[in-house]
């Protein structure tokens, strides 16, 4: 039985073919593994708001992703807490405010998060932008502030070295 990664494709770059084949021996597909807990509906919109738009309240979430339900995201919160992925503070005061926030193991999804927007920049842009044109990530974030976290992002997965 082939692996998930063992795939029966061939990808042609130019003339030659190519294929990408981990070199050591793979028991779950790490791509499936991963969209076992980060593909779920809403999840990637809700990690979204936590770590790039600093939304960190129960309430607030709700309000910025329409069609989310307070029963679903009480779920998916709960799933992302539990895969370590953010983690719950409880602020006590007149009353006990629940804040959200990203793990290190949260922060290190805001990289594949920027992928997906350059993604969707480039070959979405008839849904993406008013004006339909295609962008990259550079023309989509021009503050020297906003650029400073994109480097971070790259560098908390070593992207700039390249294997």
């Amino acid at each position: 039985m082939k692996n998930d990664m063992e795939g029966d494709g061939e990808e042609l770059v130019g003339d030659k073919e190519c294929i990408i084949r981990p070199q050591i021996k793979i028991i779950n597909c790490p791509i499936r593994t991963t969209l076992g807990v980060l593909g779920k509906k809403w999840t990637m919109l809700i990690i979204r708001d936590i770590g790039f738009l600093k939304i960190n309240r129960f309430n607030r979430i709700l309000e910025s992703i329409p069609g989310l339900t307070p029963r679903v995201l009480s779920m998916r919160l709960r799933e992302l807490e539990r895969e370590g992925v953010i983690r719950c503070t409880q602020i006590k005061k007149e009353q006990t405010m629940v804040i959200w926030s990203l793990t290190e193991k949260g922060k290190d999804i805001l990289p594949i998060l920027l992928m997906l927007t350059a993604f969707g920049s480039k070959w979405y842009s008839e849904l993406v932008f008013e004006d339909k044109k295609p962008r990259s990530l550079n023309e989509v974030f021009s503050l020297p502030e906003t650029i400073e976290q994109i480097i971070e992002y790259h560098k908390r997965l070593n992207i700039d070295r390249p294997f």
